[in-house]
């Protein structure tokens, strides 16, 4: 919501077993260079060393090889992962109506669970679930884009992607893999060797300026915000007939949810006419009005959905605002 302001790869194969090193075939940066520091703030954190990242053009792509590039077993992905881990799934995990993913058999898949989900702010036990995951042989990607900068990260995974823009970074993708992981680069043709700058490494440095202010704005306002979540949680359930999706315990600058009698587009542009610009339908579409497989996943209503995606600095007066303005704007639309 927003209110005005391994060694190296085998050539040709693509092959390669990280072992905590970068491609030496590709230049690096001096230890002490811009570029070295920006990518040790970003490693540090992540909980890994600066040689277990890889910068790519965007999130998705991360997302995609990060994924795509482990090893070539049966791929068990939860139901509210982003469409481009959910095209690789031969199996959808499914989830709680908060979110939650629910018991299931472990064995030795690799499975792909996000730690906060970007559409519903739920927050999955990574640690835990990796933990059981690795017991069982299995390997664990996670997406670690919504919490990054703003919750401890978790360590038990094998490999993780980023955007960048989830902390109000550049366009650019972001993937940690862990010195023991085996990763195959599944564009080999594309890429045969495969370094660890894919981009120009100006937007690394522009990505870390980006992690560390939000990091400092979400430990400053954290308890701000969280105190908004629950105002506008208890003003919703006064309103009547909006359903809220995701554990009222996630994190806090992520809120969804839906209003009967209503459509979602119009509730986006009567926000827009008071000045706040919320979102609608899937938030990992490349058409945002398209109905949110997320909702449908956790039960909930996927038509009349808002999505409130909030900047930790956003002020007070805003957020009193919006509150205040909500009752009207539901009633408005649901009669028009």
């Amino acid at each position: 919501m927003t209110q005005g302001p391994t060694k190296g790869p085998t050539q040709g194969s693509g092959s390669f077993a990280l072992s905590g090193g970068a491609d030496p075939r590709q230049p690096q940066p001096e230890w002490d260079s811009p570029v070295a520091q920006a990518r040790d703030e970003i490693a540090s954190h992540l909980g890994v060393s600066a040689e277990e990242l890889y910068f790519l053009g965007d999130g998705p792509l991360a997302h995609t090889l990060a994924l795509a590039g482990l090893a070539p077993r049966e791929r068990w992905v939860s139901a509210i992962e982003r469409s481009e881990l959910l095209a690789q799934a031969t199996k959808t995990l499914p989830v709680s109506p908060t979110g939650h993913l629910l018991e299931c058999e472990m064995g030795p898949s690799t499975y792909s669970l996000g730690w906060v989900n970007g559409e519903i702010g739920t927050i999955q036990g990574i640690d835990s679930w990796g933990a059981r995951i690795h017991q069982s042989a299995g390997l664990l990607h996670s997406d670690l884009s919504s919490g990054l900068g703003i919750l401890p990260t978790p360590h038990e995974w094998d490999s993780a992607s980023i955007d960048a823009r989830a902390f109000g970074g550049p366009t650019l993708g972001i993937m940690a893999l862990k010195s023991r992981t085996r990763w195959t680069n599944p564009l080999p043709t594309l890429s045969p060797s495969f370094g660890q700058f894919h981009v120009d490494q100006r937007m690394v440095i522009e990505a870390a300026v980006a992690l560390k202010r939000y990091s400092a704005l979400a430990a400053t306002h954290y308890e701000r915000i969280s105190a908004f979540n629950r105002a506008l949680r208890a003003r919703c359930a006064a309103i009547g007939n909006i359903d809220i999706a995701g554990d009222p315990a996630g994190i806090p600058h992520i809120i969804t949810f839906s209003v009967l009698y209503a459509q979602g587009e119009e509730l986006v542009r009567a926000f827009a006419l008071e000045g706040f610009h919320v979102a609608s339908g899937s938030a990992c579409m490349s058409t945002n009005l398209e109905p949110s497989h997320v909702l449908s996943a956790t039960g909930k209503l996927t038509h009349g959905n808002v999505r409130l995606t909030i900047a930790y600095d956003e002020p007070d007066d805003s957020l009193n605002r919006f509150l205040e303005i909500l009752p009207s704007i539901v009633e408005g639309v649901r009669q028009s």
